[in-house]
């Protein structure tokens, strides 16, 4: 989330979180402070690709044990 973000408030951002507690869904929360709405196409987009891909890396691309 964008710490500066005023089109989706920090408050919906975090219920939204809230909502998938009881999913089977990997979530995570990563806010990036100086950041507004447009996370992606914003100067700095880079550090927020990496953030995701290293997320990625680590939760879902990570080769399984038994592989």
């Amino acid at each position: 989330m964008g710490g500066r973000d005023h089109t989706v408030p920090e408050a919906i951002t975090k219920a939204t979180l809230k909502q998938y507690r009881g999913s089977s869904a990997i979530t995570e929360l990563v806010e990036f402070r100086d950041r507004r709405h447009s996370l992606t196409i914003d100067g700095g987009w880079r550090e927020v690709a990496e953030s995701v891909l290293s997320w990625l890396e680590a939760r879902v691309l990570a080769p399984s044990p038994s592989a």
